[in-house]
């Protein structure tokens, strides 16, 4: 799920930017900013960078296990689905001519702010399996930011964090096998 999450994502900013920069080239990628060995990706340069830097749970999504039919055996317990929240730092990887750089970062800005939630309403390419997904920008403090671009192990560049919100999970995995009721037989009496 946070594969197709993100990479709905990043197609519909493509689509925005080829349609204000007239590209027929990708300008958004979901990369990591380094390499493990400390290098850059070569291909994050002229690009808008998607990484994903937290998953968190949504706290206000609260729920137990349910029974589910499961048929002539009974019913089979399921845990309850996992609301979970994408922390999402958006980049601008653009060395060669930072302008731009800054330019295509505030379209994808004004995206988010015009388009706040995706569904299979609004959404031609929604993927199947998910209700909505939610994006909006999280404020972080000077060090705060400092620690996320440190633990990326690469040098600062302009960006921006967005929490994409209420990606849930369900595998429907069993957890319990409860066994059928049925007509109670009669107490004798004696």
């Amino acid at each position: 799920m946070i594969e197709k999450a993100l990479n709905f994502i990043t197609g519909e900013i493509n689509s925005l930017l080829s349609r204000r920069f007239q590209s027929n080239e990708n300008l958004a990628v979901l990369s990591s900013l380094a390499n493990p060995d400390g290098s850059l990706p070569p291909v994050i340069e002229n690009k808008i960078i998607l990484s994903l830097i937290n998953i968190e749970r949504e706290a206000s999504a609260s729920g137990g296990s349910w029974p589910m039919m499961g048929g002539s055996e009974g019913y089979a317990r399921v845990s309850p689905q996992l609301a979970l929240n994408l922390l999402v730092l958006v980049t601008a990887s653009f060395s060669s001519n930072y302008s731009e750089g800054l330019k295509v970062l505030s379209n994808v800005m004004g995206f988010f702010q015009s388009n706040p939630s995706f569904n299979a309403q609004n959404s031609a390419s929604f993927p199947g399996g998910m209700e909505r997904l939610s994006v909006e920008l999280v404020n972080l403090t000077i060090h705060e930011l400092n620690n996320v671009w440190s633990i990326l192990g690469a040098k600062y560049m302009p960006s921006v964090v967005y929490k994409i919100r209420m990606l849930v999970v369900q595998e429907n995995w069993i957890g319990e096998r409860v066994p059928a009721i049925t007509a109670a037989e009669p107490q004798v009496k004696g």
